[in-house]
């Protein structure tokens, strides 16, 4: 047996029709009463507005950090690798006796002078572990160059540069990378 739908239909329509202009004419009505501020609400908000500024303020110093210091190991990997250039070039020409030893001592002494500065410049800007690093860097740095100046050769430079290398390393691990 087949019941029809279609006398339900506009029946269905009606009632909502009048419902709905119900439901519309009682949200327009007056309501009496003073409108009074909720101070519990409000300093909730104000709070969650404040721990969201500075959660944010907070985001974008870290980021500006991160990038500094991103920019600070870029700028010693670099400085790194022209130093040790220099460096070696030095210890080529002394291996080979060559007549212009003594002016790429002087060079590499300057380039490692110039890291160690590069190193100590960079440290107070730096994460306590990097600074750490960086000093040592430097005074190695600084040692090794007063041995190319003072003609020292074989072990006490062997030794020195070998520091050097592991210190370098470590930096590089320790630097975030881009």
């Amino acid at each position: 047996m087949r019941t029809s739908t279609r006398r339900w239909g506009p029946a269905s329509a009606v009632v909502a029709a009048i419902v709905g202009v119900g439901v519309i004419a009682g949200c327009g009505g007056e309501i009496e009463g003073t409108a009074q501020q909720n101070d519990s609400q409000a300093a909730e908000y104000a709070a969650e507005a404040t721990s969201s500024s500075v959660a944010a303020s907070s985001s974008q110093k870290a980021a500006a950090e991160r990038e500094a210091l991103v920019e600070q190991c870029t700028m010693f990997v670099n400085r790194a690798g022209d130093t040790i250039d220099s460096y070696n070039a030095f210890i080529d020409a002394a291996n080979a006796d060559a007549a212009d030893t003594g002016a790429k001592a002087s060079a590499a002494a300057a380039a490692l002078r110039a890291a160690a500065d590069g190193a100590s410049a960079a440290t107070p800007a730096l994460p306590a572990e990097l600074t750490g690093l960086l000093t040592d860097y430097a005074n190695n740095y600084r040692e090794l160059a007063i041995a190319v100046d003072g003609g020292q050769r074989g072990d006490i430079l062997n030794t020195l540069a070998s520091r050097g290398d592991e210190l370098s390393d470590s930096i590089r691990a320790a630097c975030p990378t881009s």
